[in-house]
């Protein structure tokens, strides 16, 4: 086979003079051996050099037809560090030592202004879920008879509260029912023979009136009710740029990274010149916080306001 590269080679006029320069320029006697030998040399370089191409060319080949019929492949989602304090700052939102730090795609990617008013909106929609005075809990006559069985003050806030979760929804946090419940602790739903059904003030802690913002008492002959109230003037709130800096409400809030945290935002809601049953503040703040495994606003249990 070698011999064979040889003669054909060696019939190369091209070849033939690379062979003598390379002689010449080592400065020896160009006989006939040594143009042989010479020649022998340079067929195994080039033979050796044009083998290595080959298997290269071979290999690339295989490669992209073996890619090229290979099916696609999709690519398995990972829990990333950020998301999975996601989770956690969802699971615990009531906790005000436990601020989120987490930030979804969808709130990184959207404006301060898109932020604001996609809570805005989102408070708005659930504002409006309902009718002004909408009955959310009801005692008849009957009930409010000395004696009467299912009338404790804890029995009635846990109807007021069940009635509460299937009218509203996942438009408010898991975490606002529980805030909720404990704003009742201060402040319990009586039945009373006189004034009907009430939320009554058991101490001086005003902040606990502030979850209890939104509902009010009607009493008629018949029966008593709470109602549902949407009829307070509200606005989204610059709590990040200008609001906490205010003397009179930078006391609130406290426990949010409102520099770093993109997930809440605030409504206020002016109650200054309402009339209401049940005592009232002036401003209620209420925070929304945006769930990143529902992808909305939700409204939540971290309420605060001034007098």
């Amino acid at each position: 086979m070698m011999n064979r590269f040889k003669e054909f080679f060696g019939n190369i006029s091209i070849f033939q003079k690379r062979v003598e320069r390379e002689i010449e320029a080592k400065g020896i006697k160009p006989t006939e051996g040594v143009k042989k030998l010479e020649l022998s040399r340079q067929v195994l370089r080039n033979t050796v050099i044009g083998v290595l191409i080959l298997v290269c060319l071979g290999f690339l080949g295989l490669s992209y037809f073996n890619n090229k019929n290979k099916p696609p492949t999709t690519a398995t989602p990972t829990t990333t560090k950020k998301s999975s304090q996601a989770d956690k700052a969802n699971n615990d939102a009531s906790s005000p030592s436990k601020p989120s730090k987490a930030s979804s795609d969808h709130l990184i990617k959207a404006s301060a202004k898109e932020r604001a008013e996609e809570a805005t909106e989102a408070f708005k929609a659930w504002y409006t879920s309902y009718s002004n005075r909408d009955v959310i809990l009801e005692i008849n006559q009957e009930l409010l008879k000395e004696g009467s069985g299912g009338t404790s003050p804890i029995e009635l806030s846990t109807k007021l509260i069940n009635n509460l979760k299937a009218k509203f929804g996942d438009s408010v946090s898991d975490d606002f029912y529980s805030s909720f419940q404990t704003s009742f602790n201060f402040n319990p739903v009586v039945v009373d023979g006189t004034k009907g059904l009430t939320i009554s003030k058991q101490n001086d802690d005003k902040s606990q009136w502030l979850n209890t913002w939104f509902l009010d008492t009607d009493k008629t002959e018949k029966n008593t009710k709470i109602t549902l109230r949407n009829d307070f003037s509200y606005q989204w709130v610059d709590w990040r740029n200008d609001a906490r800096h205010r003397d009179a409400y930078k006391n609130y809030f406290t426990q949010i990274d409102w520099d770093n945290d993109l997930s809440y935002e605030v409504i206020g809601v002016n109650m200054t010149n309402s009339s209401k049953n049940i005592d009232k503040i002036s401003i209620a703040f209420i925070v929304l916080k945006y769930d990143e495994k529902l992808g909305k606003w939700q409204v939540t249990g971290t309420i605060g306001g001034i007098l």
